[in-house]
């Protein structure tokens, strides 16, 4: 019968069993629903109203350092709280309303399952969260200066911004594979996301393990994406937060994969 055209039989061996399909599953509660432009609608609108004041309430703009910053406090710290809400609900909402369990039932290895909420999140967290504000606010200063900022600089400073939003994403969705309750799952990163600047102040050498300085200044220190968009040499801190921060994402995610591997559903 033509209707069942519809239906394909997935094959897959080893720890990719399944992935496919629920990729797609993630990917379209992003994309094919409403998700996707009211996420782009929040973060793209707030920066863009914001770095729009800056321009046009004065007769002169805002200097273009002043309007640079801004624009990454408001694309690389706050939208970090969205991001955090986003994955408390990844693990512990599956787990808690016994869809976990269902899908892991079927051929669907725990390995793939945890991927698929990491690489959909990402894409829509990125798309949605990252290049749409940051396009927005990048136009309306590039206008307002008569200058183009759409460099290799740019796009860097995008994926500095990734980085420092997947530090959250990894690290929430791991808590989310040790807790069965929401409340330290969303608690504990809003805490280290808020308190950042207050634990660097009390120890200054933790500003090489948390992400501050990637998008927020440091005392007299410009961040990270700054440097890449005016083209200043990167300083050898920097490349060494970045470093450690990829490296701790990625620990997050391994324990989180292990973690919920010894999970009993």
């Amino acid at each position: 019968m033509s209707g069942n055209e519809v239906f394909e039989l997935e094959s897959g061996t080893g720890w990719s069993r399944g992935l496919s399909n629920m990729l797609s599953s993630g990917l379209a509660r992003w994309f094919k629903t409403k998700t996707w432009w009211i996420q782009s609608l929040i973060w793209g609108g707030m920066v863009a109203i914001i770095v729009s004041t800056l321009v046009f309430s004065h007769r002169e703009p805002a200097p273009l350092l002043d309007l640079l910053m801004v624009s990454f406090i408001f694309t690389g710290l706050f939208p970090a709280v969205g991001v955090i809400i986003i994955m408390q609900d990844a693990i512990v909402g599956e787990k808690r309303e016994g869809t976990a369990s269902w899908v892991l039932s079927k051929p669907l290895t725990r390995q793939a399952f945890v991927l698929s909420k990491v690489i959909a999140n990402s894409v829509g967290i990125l798309v949605n969260m990252i290049i749409v504000p940051c396009c927005l606010a990048f136009i309306i200063i590039s206008i307002a200066h008569k200058t183009t900022l759409f460099s290799l600089g740019f796009f860097g400073a995008m994926g500095v911004i990734f980085i420092s939003h997947f530090f959250f994403l990894s690290l929430t969705l791991m808590l989310g594979t040790f807790f069965n309750n929401r409340g330290p799952v969303i608690g504990i990163p809003l805490a280290i996301l808020f308190l950042q600047q207050y634990m660097l102040g009390f120890l200054p050498n933790l500003r090489y393990v948390l992400p501050w300085n990637l998008v927020v200044p440091l005392g007299n220190t410009n961040p990270l994406v700054l440097s890449l968009i005016i083209g200043t040499p990167v300083q050898s801190d920097h490349l060494i937060l970045l470093l450690v921060i990829t490296l701790e994402s990625i620990l997050f995610l391994l324990i989180g994969l292990w973690r919920f591997n010894q999970e009993e559903f």
